[in-house]
């Protein structure tokens, strides 16, 4: 293979579940020998969707009617099932249930097909089912929209236990592709990622009348009543998350409850660190008094705004005064600033996390 290859093309996707997805898209259109046949004989796998009374998803050769495929072993399908599973269950059994399966009681089989005994339940199931083919389509967008609207219905209704189920349904797809592209999008432009970070920072150099924006810092908290407090650092290049440049801070015990003082105490001991490049935008997850407190440390051009998690507003301090600014959703720098924000979150819990388990088994 390596002797008949003249040149090597690649396309930046966003997420690995993009990227398993726009593979077998890539696969199906251009048929690659390499891709379909394999030394051992094994032919590629495909996902199909079962003609039953609860229909479910099942792996096989076949390509004809197939829901997504083709992919070069079972693993990939598999693990693109087990991720939206979680965003709208259905039932994996090959028999006739007569009580509740395990997987029911994981939230991954619901409502299971042994506990339908309503017309509403069979409808539910079927949109469970509906939903998937959508999600091994590519059509994320379309997915959110329909749970988000399943969510209100419910609760309009007082069917809060329902709508709370919806809920943790949206909550796993936005977990799972933060803000997904379709495979088609990629097809039609390869370089449709590094357009879109190019993009995202014109929109907030625009916006922040930064001329240059390369490095992008973002900083969160985490801790419980003050115990065990952590702080994370989170930088984007170049409009791309760079994970290998992420930082954990743990805050001293000396700082008291207040989030504003810890804030302070992790931008001191990063302003301190030469070695690391210098950040051409601060943004900190919090609002007014975060800013306040740690304006001081910044050195003159330094760019310092604040994320305000309810209504992700931007809040930009000019000397005792700030400016608060609302983007639309669909805003390129809102989206990144976003990503950034969620990124040290999780981050920052990950190292919280890690001393309360150590704190306990003290």
């Amino acid at each position: 293979m390596i002797e008949k290859s003249h040149t090597l093309e690649h396309i930046e996707v966003a997420s690995e579940l993009e990227s398993l997805l726009l593979e077998s898209r890539l696969i199906k259109k251009f048929r690659p020998f390499y891709n379909l046949i394999s030394k051992d004989d094994k032919s590629p796998y495909y996902i199909h969707i079962t003609r039953e009374t609860f229909p479910r998803p099942v792996i096989n050769h076949e390509p004809k009617n197939s829901i997504s495929g083709p992919f070069l072993n079972r693993y990939i399908p598999t693990r693109i099932l087990n991720h939206f599973r979680h965003i709208t269950p259905y039932c994996v059994s090959q028999r006739t249930l007569k009580r509740p399966c395990l997987y029911s009681h994981l939230g991954l089989c619901h409502p299971c097909p042994a506990n339908i005994s309503t017309p509403d339940q069979k409808i539910q199931y079927k949109n469970n089912i509906s939903r998937l083919k959508s999600l091994l389509r590519g059509h994320f967008s379309a997915v959110k929209k329909n749970l988000t609207l399943q969510m209100k219905y419910s609760s309009k209704n007082q069917n809060y236990e329902l709508a709370a189920v919806y809920r943790n349904q949206l909550h796993s797809l936005e977990l799972l592709t933060a803000f997904p592209i379709p495979p088609d999008e990629y097809l039609a432009n390869p370089n449709l990622t590094q357009d879109l970070r190019q993009m995202s920072l014109d929109s907030l150099s625009q916006l922040l009348n930064i001329p240059t924006l390369h490095r992008i810092e973002m900083y969160d908290n985490s801790h419980l009543s003050g115990d065990s407090a952590t702080a994370a650092m989170t930088v984007a290049q170049n409009g791309g998350l760079s994970p290998n440049l992420y930082r954990h801070f743990t805050i001293k015990k000396s700082v008291t409850n207040s989030d504003v003082d810890m804030m302070a105490e992790v931008l001191s001991r990063r302003l301190k660190n030469t070695d690391w490049p210098k950040p051409d935008l601060i943004v900190l997850d919090g609002g007014k008094p975060q800013l306040s407190a740690v304006a001081h440390l910044l050195p003159s051009g330094m760019c310092l705004i604040s994320l305000a998690k309810r209504d992700e507003t931007l809040i930009v301090p000019h000397g005792d005064t700030y400016t608060e600014i609302n983007l639309p959703k669909s805003h390129p720098g809102l989206q990144l600033l976003q990503r950034l924000r969620d990124e040290a979150h999780r981050f920052s819990r990950r190292l919280h996390h890690k001393h309360r388990s150590q704190n306990l088994l003290k």
